[in-house]
C-alpha cells in the first residue's frame, strides 16, 4: 500500500511562511531553503521513491533546524516541528535512532 498520501497529509502541515520567516533571520541557511524546496518537490511529484527519499531528508531537515542548528527558540514551535519530523520518519524509515 502507498504511503504517499500519507505522507502529503504530514506535509501539509508544514508551514511554509514560518519556514520564511526563519530563512529572513537566518538567510544563508541551506536547511531552511531544503526545506521549503523539499516540501514543494513533494506536492509537485507523483513519484513514490522521490516522494519517500525526499520525506526522509525533510524530516532529517525538520530535526536539524530544532536540535542542531538551533534556528527554532520557542518551545511550543520546537514540539510542533519535532513531532512533525517524527511522523515523517514513522512513515518511511521507522524511529530515528537517538
Amino acid at each position: 500500500m502507498s504511503k504517499t498520501p500519507k505522507i502529503k497529509e504530514i506535509i501539509s502541515k508544514i508551514d511554509i511562511s514560518k519556514i520564511a520567516e526563519y530563512l529572513q533571520k537566518y538567510p544563508n541557511s541551506k536547511t531552511l531553503r531544503q526545506i521549503i524546496g523539499y516540501s514543494k518537490r513533494i506536492w509537485d511529484s507523483e513519484k513514490e521513491e522521490e516522494i519517500f527519499r525526499l520525506s526522509v531528508r525533510l524530516a532529517y531537515n525538520l530535526d536539524t533546524i530544532v536540535n542542531v542548528s538551533k534556528y527554532v527558540k520557542k518551545e511550543e514551535e520546537k514540539k510542533f516541528w519535532l513531532e512533525i519530523s517524527e511522523e515523517m520518519f514513522m512513515k518511511t524509515v521507522g524511529a530515528k535512532q537517538k
